[in-house]
């Protein structure tokens, strides 16, 4: 055999090795995460899949075919669908483009992200190699989409508080349950704020039917320091000091014990108990932002629909102070109250849902940060202990 023969059989073995290789490639659409989010002390970035290959596709309609009802999740049930999803569905990720798939992930305005690679396993894992990777949109099923139907309803009556002869507010009991709380794994986007853990909530509580507005503070407190005024539109700019005296007064004024509502209170009653991921697009008719823009000033308190539970304006761009502060549980909590010990003033709660126009960000409810006590265009609305 020629030198000039083994050559141009060493050009073919490769030709063919780099085919095989390309071959082997695949385009998963998937959501993003970090190790981190998931409580794991070791670095590292994964996916769960969605869709790219025939199996995966399969996979993940047999996930929502056997473990999401048609009547929604409980909180047994969204651990139980969760637990499938990271199961059976995770891919880690390595290569040298890791680093710009994780920038790609957490600054996206899509729902997924499309990730190009070779499959192998290894260690007892699945891993893809990643050659590509850009921000992609993917649909889920209607189940999933479906708007969230409550498993029991309020068992007690409203309770008004009188504010004058003419100024009232509605507040709404609240039975105790569970429900898991934060974004699920597989839900798009996830950020580190909010890992979901379960939540018991052991004791009924009332919560205002809307925001505190802009007449009720003035009537309670003697001014009204928000920006844009109006008197149906919810308080702002007020600083967490002067919501806690707005608390203190009232609860002077009905004899009744009047604060502001944990994260967790806020969030199971936005979600009516259940434990439904929370797609933006399922709260549309519920969004009241005056625009599509994010940050932009909401409507008049319930000019748009109410949850199932009966709560108004529990969506919108704008965020929601709460009583206590955020804490990344990755594990089971009872009646949770994260109140800084030192300083109360530095909670605050999101209501993080906005449905914007094309391109724009898009909010679910479930995330918690820090925002400081002096900033004004945050909402807050009040919850009233059943005992």
């Amino acid at each position: 055999m020629t030198v000039r023969t083994c050559m141009t059989m060493v050009v073919v073995l490769l030709l063919l090795f780099s085919g095989a290789a390309r071959a082997q490639e695949v385009t998963l659409k998937a959501n993003v995460l970090s190790n981190v989010h998931t409580g794991e002390k070791e670095k590292g970035v994964f996916l769960i899949a969605y869709d790219g290959t025939p199996g995966i596709k399969a996979e993940f309609d047999r996930i929502v075919a056997e473990y999401y009802p048609e009547k929604g999740l409980d909180a047994d049930a969204a651990v139980k669908v969760q637990e499938q999803f990271m199961t059976r569905l995770v891919y880690h990720v390595d290569g040298p483009l890791v680093d710009d798939l994780w920038k790609k992930a957490q600054w996206s305005v899509r729902s997924a992200m499309s990730v190009t690679g070779v499959i192998s396993e290894r260690d007892g894992k699945k891993w893809i190699t990643l050659s590509k990777a850009e921000p992609t949109t993917f649909t889920f099923p209607d189940r999933m989409l479906a708007p969230d139907k409550p498993f029991v309803m309020p068992d007690k009556e409203p309770l008004v508080l009188k504010i004058d002869d003419k100024l009232s507010l509605k507040c709404i009991y609240v039975p105790a349950g569970k429900f898991l709380m934060g974004k699920p794994y597989y839900q798009c986007r996830h950020w580190q704020e909010d890992p979901p853990h379960m939540v018991t909530l052991t004791k009924g509580y009332y919560m205002a039917e809307h925001p505190v507005t802009q007449e009720i503070y003035e009537r309670v407190c003697g001014d009204n320091p928000s920006k844009m005024k109006d008197p149906k539109m919810p308080v702002h700019n007020v600083d967490c000091v002067n919501m806690y005296r707005f608390c203190e007064k009232l609860s002077e004024k009905t004899g009744r014990k009047v604060r502001v509502p944990t994260g967790a209170e806020w969030e199971y009653a936005a979600r009516v108990g259940t434990s439904n991921p929370t797609f933006a697009d399922k709260y549309t008719d519920q969004n009241s932002n005056a625009t599509e823009k994010y940050g932009t000033p909401p409507l008049p308190v319930k000019s748009k629909q109410p949850n199932a539970w009966g709560f108004y304006d529990m969506h919108s761009g704008w965020w929601e102070r709460m009583g206590d502060a955020p804490v990344k549980e990755h594990k089971d909590v009872v009646d949770p109250d994260y109140t800084p010990r030192q300083d109360k003033t530095e909670a605050t709660r999101g209501n993080k849902h906005s449905h914007m126009g094309k391109g724009q960000w898009t909010y679910e409810i479930s995330e918690i940060e820090y925002i400081s006590s002096e900033a004004g265009s945050f909402r807050f609305r009040i919850v009233v202990e059943a005992e």
